[in-house]
């Protein structure tokens, strides 16, 4: 998961964790950002011009299959 602030003197952060298991609600994907921005050292008063949170490559991994060769030998 990524947390991106852009604060009100266009400075970008970005701070990144991986959780152990997908979030299974929305509580808990707020918490897991909440968590990352405490990382983030700047004042409790600080103002952002831009917020965002990104996650991927969240999936069972019983679903990974394998991908098919895209170029397969004739014998």
């Amino acid at each position: 998961m990524v947390l991106k602030l852009k604060t009100s003197e266009f400075k970008t952060l970005t701070r990144s964790q991986t959780p152990g298991s997908p979030p299974s609600s929305s509580e808990e994907l707020t918490d897991i950002a909440l968590s990352i921005r405490e990382r983030v050292e700047l004042g409790p008063r600080q103002r952002y011009r831009l917020v965002g949170v990104g996650f991927g490559n969240f999936r069972d991994r019983e679903d990974d299959a394998m991908q098919a060769d895209l170029f397969q030998l004739q014998p």
